[in-house]
């Protein structure tokens, strides 16, 4: 049974707006009628009303007609990125890491060639004097959160790190190499960089263009990492920042 609170040409028009995408930009009115199973009147009809609101745009390829988004969109785009609040998104993120770990969570954020914790839930294994407090920064070459966003840096940013770091041609090797391996699996391990006693992972946020914006880590005391724990550990992280990323538009896949 349909739901009469729901307005169903706008259900339709909205149908027609998700066809587009990065491997369709552009349609013609008969791929639209044929992908909605809307007959061409009703399809033109909603394209018309689209068109008109400058929600989408028609454009012509050798006499042939098309449709792609308009610009309007784009500026109610524009309007949601700026809204975009990581720290209440992630915040959900960070409790759920924590119910199910049992440990701390974190969030961090990248701000001139440094890492920033903006956001933590502390967990059941709290050890204040080995634990990341909301306001510690870090350098971006230690620590499962800095780590995972370093890892997801574009080049140009990731060199621009690596001088602020003052790193000796074979420490950036061997950090580059670390690196590929963090983009590989997705995540990043760090065991005793920080404290001693303390071990941390890391995953990377990213938004819709596939740029690192964060990253989100869970951490605590050391022998919690053990090799039994962290299939789970792992798991409920890159899960998190995963739906993360997708709640900022991100639509691939984190693993390069």
């Amino acid at each position: 049974m349909h739901d009469k609170s729901v307005v169903q040409s706008v259900e339709k028009a909205a149908a027609i707006l998700r066809l587009f995408s990065k491997k369709d930009p552009k349609l013609t009115l008969s791929e639209i009628s044929k992908r909605t199973s809307f007959n061409k009147t009703t399809a033109l009809r909603l394209c018309n009303t689209l068109e008109k609101v400058g929600f989408i745009e028609k454009v012509y390829s050798s006499s042939t007609p098309y449709y792609r988004l308009g610009i309007e969109l784009f500026k109610i785009g524009s309007v949601i990125l700026h809204s975009l609040d990581i720290t209440s998104r992630a915040k959900p993120h960070l409790k759920r890491i924590t119910e199910l770990t049992g440990d701390n969570s974190y969030l961090f954020i990248e701000k001139n060639n440094l890492a920033h914790c903006i956001d933590t839930v502390k967990g059941d294994y709290l050890v204040r004097d080995t634990t990341t407090e909301l306001g510690d920064t870090y350098n971006l070459n230690q620590g499962g959160g800095p780590l995972a966003m370093l890892a997801f840096l574009d080049n140009k940013k990731k060199f621009e790190v690596f001088n602020a770091l003052n790193l000796s041609n074979e420490e950036v090797r061997k950090l580059d190499d670390r690196l590929d391996q963090i983009r590989a699996k997705g995540y990043s391990i760090s065991r005793g960089e920080i404290y001693r006693s303390a071990a941390a992972m890391g995953a990377p946020i990213l938004d819709f263009q596939g740029n690192v914006i964060g990253a989100l880590s869970v951490g605590g005391i050391v022998d919690r990492f053990s090799d039994e724990r962290m299939p789970h550990i792992v798991e409920v992280l890159t899960c998190a920042a995963e739906e993360l990323s997708r709640e900022f538009g991100w639509e691939g896949k984190v693993v390069q």
